[in-house]
């Protein structure tokens, strides 16, 4: 048989009394209904841990690892997050404040645009439109940067993944995101909508005068 156990401790019902120790290590866990009030976290290792059920209140997390990490019905009300990695991390139905996407997006643009579709979609099981639209606006700006630098970018990764036509696939996503952040901001702006709105009936006034105001004028 080629699969081996992975080695993930399951901790149930736990509570932290008192800070953890600096670079404490917690990776590959699966945290059940694990408990945290104002605990601060400096560079502690979450590597591929599981929080599920969980109640962290205004705990402070200060550049730690969460690489891969679940969070999954869990409450982190109040508590602060600064610093730390959050690559292929997910986020399903757990309370955390929207200024998580301030300080903790990943380096890549599709690991940011990945990072804030999760939030996203989490806020929006919560029905926190406040936090949906914060998301939506940092989803966009790693997506229109990621497809730029598909087409554009001479950094080694891009120019590996993406080549001949697949680079040109990529420059039509690119054209085809930018002409609809000019016409309503892909869904996020109706001033630009109203803009739009605005040059399309401005041009058509024009070129009925141009085409037909010596037709009308009177003999």
């Amino acid at each position: 048989m080629s699969l081996i156990s992975s080695g993930r401790e399951n901790l149930v019902d736990q509570r932290f009394e008192s800070n953890p120790p600096k670079k404490a290590l917690y990776p590959n866990k699966l945290f059940t209904r694990l408990v945290a009030k104002d605990i601060v976290f400096e560079d502690t290792d979450f590597k591929y841990t599981i929080f599920d059920s969980c109640y962290l209140r205004n705990c402070k997390f200060n550049n730690c690892d969460f690489i891969g990490c679940r969070f999954i019905n869990s409450n982190f009300h109040g508590s602060s997050f600064i610093g730390c990695k959050f690559d292929y991390s997910y986020f399903e139905k757990t309370f955390v404040d929207n200024d998580i996407l301030d300080s903790n997006a990943p380096a890549g643009e599709n690991l940011k645009q990945r990072f804030a579709r999760t939030l996203r979609t989490n806020f929006q099981s919560l029905g926190d439109s406040v936090s949906v639209n914060k998301a939506i606006v940092y989803e966009l700006a790693a997506a229109k940067e990621h497809f730029f630098k598909c087409w554009k970018s001479n950094e080694s990764y891009y120019r590996k993944k993406y080549k001949g036509f697949d680079r040109v696939k990529q420059f039509v996503l690119w054209l085809n995101f930018k002409v609809f952040d000019f016409v309503w901001g892909n869904g996020e702006s109706l001033l630009k909508l109203a803009r739009f709105i605005f040059i399309v009936f401005l041009g058509m006034t024009l070129l009925d005068v141009l085409l037909y105001h010596d037709s009308k004028a009177p003999p």
